[in-house]
């Protein structure tokens, strides 16, 4: 657990220099997150950072060898709640040009929610049955069962945008506050690994 704790902190700690990041794995898989710092307007803070989003995008990304594109720096948009904009286009080039089939998009959630991981697929239209069945069952696995489909989150303009712009599969993962917490991280290697062995299982659907 020691390492993994300093894995985690040298992700988390690190200062991205660029608006949004990317890398481009071995496998068509991409995640993603957009909400990694405070969101601004008129200088005033409008949505706060969700905490850990950026680090367990790149961690599951690193381990598992696909892509991820996260968004580091706020311009004021927020690209799951605008129509168009930089992100959402960025992400839409490296799935026409990689072949991407499957996009998790990574969310925090407040711990005050009464599910531990909500899945939303536009009440599964953006993925197949048993894509959604094969990630819940893997958070299953791992004893993190409080889990709600399309409820009450069924999947904002990211995934919006590339079900109506691709054949992609698109899920939209909440995380509970109390999966992303630096002083229990016995429960965020259990959620990093539910997706990391979903993923690993993907690869070969």
């Amino acid at each position: 657990m020691q390492k993994f704790k300093e894995e985690i902190l040298n992700l988390e700690n690190y200062e991205e220099t660029q608006k949004i990041i990317q890398k481009i794995g071995k496998y068509p898989i991409i995640i993603t997150s957009v909400h990694s710092m405070n969101q601004t307007k008129d200088r005033e803070v409008v949505k706060l950072s969700e905490y850990l989003t950026k680090t367990i995008t790149k961690y599951i990304a690193n381990k598992t060898d696909i892509s991820y594109l996260i968004k580091t720096k706020d311009d004021g948009i927020d690209p799951n709640h605008t129509e168009t904009e930089e992100f959402k286009t960025k992400l839409l080039e490296l799935i026409q040009k990689h072949n991407i089939k499957l996009v998790l998009d990574i969310h925090g959630a407040s711990e005050q929610r009464n599910f531990n991981v909500e899945l939303g697929t536009l009440n599964n239209l953006s993925a197949d049955y048993s894509t959604i069945n094969e990630l819940k069952e893997s958070f299953i696995e791992q004893g993190i069962k409080e889990i709600e489909i399309n409820t009450p989150f069924k999947g904002g303009k990211i995934t919006q945008y590339l079900y109506m712009s691709s054949d992609v599969e698109v899920i939209q993962i909440e995380i509970n506050k109390r999966y992303r917490d630096i002083n229990n991280l016995e429960n965020t290697k259990l959620l990093i690994d539910s997706i990391i062995n979903f993923i690993n299982k993907y690869k070969f659907m």
